[in-house]
């Protein structure tokens, strides 16, 4: 007996949300991929995200370079720790 599994998903387009669920979100992420979409890390969880899953919000902060001088660093924050 042979037996056969067939998994379907549902089509996804360039910036779309990322779906719920491990197989629909590795589809997904593939469309993304192929498209360009490269993924950032949000500014306060540190987690990797696609540029439309942040949020218009930007945490800014003060650093040094390497030679002693004041540089502003901005980073993007994702929808979820925005709200």
């Amino acid at each position: 007996m042979k037996v056969g599994c067939l998994l379907t998903q549902a089509n996804y387009q360039p910036g779309d949300l990322p779906p719920d669920g491990y197989l629909a979100w590795h589809e997904w992420a593939d469309v993304q991929r192929k498209a360009g979409i490269k993924q950032c890390a949000c500014g306060r969880c540190g987690k990797w995200v696609t540029p439309q899953e942040l949020s218009d919000k930007v945490v800014k902060f003060e650093a040094r370079d390497r030679r002693g001088k004041p540089v502003t660093v901005s980073n993007p924050v994702c929808s979820r720790c925005a709200g």
